[in-house]
């Protein structure tokens, strides 16, 4: 009964380790866990447009409307890390349709359907 609660236990802490959830793409050690790292991202930007309109983003900021979204987004080291990576365009966005697809249901409002669209394009 020993043997198998040590093991149990190793088992959680192998779990642990391994699966672990990051949000700055740079620290990202591959593809998917960039990809990962773009759904933490993209949970943010929902969050922040629930129920918002287009236009209520431009009354609030008439000459950046996005410039919340833009900043959360980080997309410049998205990109770095992807070309660090070398992962290409085409298999993150498959990786991402597998990855993001729970996103959908949180997606409230037209706005939040618009961002999460083109990650969901390679579903199609």
């Amino acid at each position: 009964m020993k043997f198998v609660s040590t093991l149990f236990i190793m088992a959680l802490v192998i779990a642990s380790c391994s699966s672990r959830s990051i949000s700055d793409p740079a620290q990202a050690k591959d593809c998917t866990e960039l990809v990962e790292a773009g759904k933490v991202i993209a949970e943010r930007v929902l969050e922040r447009l629930e129920g918002q309109t287009l236009e209520e983003l431009e009354a609030a900021n008439p000459e950046e409307p996005l410039a919340p979204i833009d900043y959360l987004m980080r997309v410049e080291e998205f990109d770095n890390q992807a070309t660090v990576l070398g992962c290409g365009k085409d298999q993150l966005q498959l990786q991402a349709c597998s990855i993001y697809v729970d996103l959908e249901i949180k997606a409230s409002g037209d706005l939040a359907q618009d961002f999460l669209a083109p990650y969901l394009e390679a579903c199609n």
